[in-house]
Order: C-alpha cells, then structure tokens, then sequence
C-alpha cells in the first residue's frame, strides 16, 4: 500500500473532522435523553402495554434502567434550557466520561472541570467534597500553596533557579504543571491546573480562579525571603531531603494514568456513578463505594506512627488489587429489574455503599486475584498485552494510548512507528516501562 505524505493543512482538517464526530456522539447521548424523556413525560409506552419507560427501554432496545435514567440525567443537566435535544456550547469540548462522572458535581464545581481533567480528577473532586476536611494543615491558600511545593522539591528548586515576568508565565506554568493538568488536595483546598489558569476550591465555598502570574506572586511573598537556586527547599524548609521524597503528599496527578474517552460506548458501562431513576422520572444519585483505602488517603501518614510496620498498607491500590467491581456487578438485583428504583435517601445511600465496601473487602481471593508480590512486575510486549483484551477493552486501551501521547494520530499512517508501539514493554496493566 503507497502512503501519502500529509501536508498541514490535511493534518488540521483531519483534527477538526475527529473533533466534529465527536462532539457528534456526545449530541446523540442527549437526543436519546431527550426522547425517552418525551417517552416518560407523555406516557407512550403505555401504548405498547409497558408499565414503566424503564420496562420500555430494556424490551425495545436492551437498555438496562441505569443506562436509561443516564441517558436521561445527561438530557436534562447539560441540555440547551434543559429540555431540548442539543447539547450546551460549554460542554461541547468535554468528554463522555466526563460529563457522567459531573452528573453527581454542584453547578459551581462544574467550571472546574476542562477537557484535559480525567474522569479520576473528578472522581476525587467529588470524594473531597463528602466529608469535610480537618484544619490545621492547609487553612488558606498560602499555606496551599506552601504545602504544594513543599510537596515538589524539585519544583521549587527549579522556578527559584530561572527568572520570570509576566510575559513569561507559560514557561512557569510548564515548569509547575508539566503534564498541562494536574490536582493537588490538602488541608481544606482542592486545586486543579491547567495551562491557562489555576483554580481552587476551599471546602464547602465557590470555586475560584486564579491567574498563573497570581500563583506565581503568591509563591515569590512565601519564598523570596529563602530563595537560593536549587537550595531553595532546603534553606526554606531545611530537614533531610530524602525524608521530604518519601512523605506523602496529598496530590493526584493524573497525567500518567490517562483515563480512556471511548465516546462510542454505551453510557452507562464505564464503572461510573450510578442515577436512579424513579417511575415518574426524577432522579437520585447513588455513587458507588470507592476502592479500598480510597477516603483514607489523607490519614495515611498519622496511622502509619500508630500501627507497627507490619500493619501498613499502601496508600494507592489499583482497581485489580482492591476488587473494585465492574458497573454490572455494583448494580444491586432491584436495579436490574424492569422498573427504574425509587429515589434512595441520603442514608439508605451512604449504608448501601457501606455494605458495597463490606463485601469487596471480605471477597475472598480467587485464582485470577491474587496479592501482589511486592518487586515482582510481569513485563511484556504491548502487542502480547492486547491479545489478552476483548474488543472493547482493546478499543478503551487505545484511546487511553491516544491520550496520554503514546500513540497519536499521525503514527498511524507510519507501519514503523506502530511496530515500534506494539513492541514496547509494558507491565501486566498495560502501562508503559520505557
């Protein structure tokens, strides 16, 4: 096969066509909301002698309820007047996955979010806001931001060993946030960057954005007084810097573990949040107990003082070792019958994710879960990697590749730089070793 050379302007054509279906896909997600909305609104499927639009969906066309009342949360969140069949401008750029796990985010939180957060980053906005977080560690944006680089040693070291203006802030920015996204949790504050702004939200008040030439004036009032080059950490901090490595922070970076935007998938099945849907079509959130370790992330440090060596845990697990299960098994048996359950209340929803904890944690091992062997990693080519997925598991890898810049669309058209992908090694998840 002859391949052509592609000019500029095709390579720019070609993105924006991409960009176009795209956001295609995501405008169906809201004209199916919007029909079955009409369908319960009206009572149509009486017509055909269903009893419910839930009995209706599953029959008609193999919806399961929670698929349904998805479909129609997405119409009637993020709908033009919330009741139409095109999707608002300010959410056009966002992805599928997104716009599910923002389904259970207060309107203000939502401005938070940018095409380039991950569905994890969202996720742990979410976990920030259930519970509220103890003072004393980060109770002003200061003291956020001196945590943060108390965090990023390096960081520091490195803005404090070159010199910026205003007119040089995007180099800043790359310096700080590398990957062009990143969170940051501690203390009362959640803060998300991006390459255009920085915004962070102290518990339980509005989201506020924040300039990078504001972040960066913030930084210079803490640490101009100690600035020393790469010394800077140490003069300011001082201690020793291989403790400082090993203290752990309270970020999430998500750069390195790109979550996958298969907009083509069914919504529904991608181990999001659920939306209860009741008979008369209001909905009620029923988020999922998180893994294992997850809501203790922030005490790790004190109840590793407490409890001998042997007792510790790592703070992060992935969803393999914790036994987070797939959407269709959170689904309880009620939810996976014809009529969508009725509204839950705050507490019935926070026993059922309790319970749902419960039992992950008491599953026993299997021959397919077996514990870690700390050191031990099964390292192999990514084509042997992807001969163990199944179709859609193959798809969601390959977008997650596409996303995280491992393959782009321009190396598709290259047969050499596709072996050299397939050939690289990569542990048994399917991330990358090189």
């Amino acid at each position: 096969m002859e391949y052509v050379q592609m000019t500029l302007d095709d390579w720019v054509q070609m993105k924006q066509k991409l960009r176009q279906e795209l956001i295609g896909v995501k405008q169906s997600f809201v004209r199916i909301g919007y029909a079955l909305r009409q369908i319960d609104d009206q009572k149509l499927y009486e017509n055909d002698g269903y009893k419910s639009i839930a009995e209706f969906a599953k029959a008609e066309y193999g919806l399961e309820a929670s698929t349904t009342s998805r479909f129609i949360s997405i119409n009637r969140e993020y709908s033009i007047d919330g009741y139409s069949e095109h999707l608002r401008p300010e959410y056009t750029d966002l992805g599928r996955s997104q716009l599910e796990e923002m389904l259970k985010l207060p309107d203000s939180d939502r401005q938070m979010i940018q095409p380039e957060a991950s569905r994890e980053d969202i996720r742990e906005l979410k976990r920030f806001n259930k519970t509220e977080p103890a003072a004393g560690v980060a109770d002003d944006i200061s003291q956020l931001i001196e945590k943060f680089f108390e965090d990023n040693k390096d960081i520091l070291n490195e803005v404090y060993s070159n010199e910026f203006d205003e007119e040089s802030m995007s180099r800043f920015a790359e310096i700080v946030n590398p990957a062009g996204n990143r969170s940051y949790k501690k203390g009362l504050y959640f803060m998300m960057m991006y390459e255009n702004r920085v915004t962070i939200k102290k518990f339980g008040d509005t989201p506020k954005n924040m300039s990078w030439w504001e972040f960066y004036q913030l930084m210079r009032s803490i640490f101009d007084e100690d600035a020393a080059g790469t010394r800077t950490w140490q003069n300011h901090f001082g201690g020793d810097d291989e403790a400082q490595e090993n203290e752990p922070t309270g970020e999430h970076t998500t750069a390195e573990t790109p979550e996958s935007e298969d907009d083509n998938a069914a919504v529904g099945e991608t181990g999001t949040d659920e939306v209860e849907e009741t008979e008369s079509g209001s909905v009620a959130d029923n988020e999922p107990a998180p893994g294992a370790g997850e809501e203790q992330k922030d005490d790790s440090t004190d109840g590793d003082t407490d409890r001998g060596e042997d007792n510790k845990e790592p703070a992060d697990r992935s969803e393999e070792q914790t036994g987070e299960k797939s959407l269709g098994e959170q689904i309880a048996p009620a939810q996976k019958s014809a009529e969508i359950p009725e509204e839950s209340e705050p507490e019935s929803i926070e026993r059922e994710e309790n319970e749902a904890q419960n039992i992950e944690e008491n599953e026993p091992e299997t021959e397919d879960k077996k514990p870690e062997i700390e050191g031990i990693e099964a390292y192999k080519t990514r084509k042997e990697y992807m001969n163990t997925l199944t179709e859609q598991e193959m798809a969601d890898y390959m977008t997650e590749e596409h996303h995280s810049g491992r393959l782009l669309a321009s190396d598709l058209i290259f047969p050499e730089k596709i072996r050299q992908w397939l050939s690289g090694k990569v542990d048994r998840y399917g991330k990358s070793q090189s």
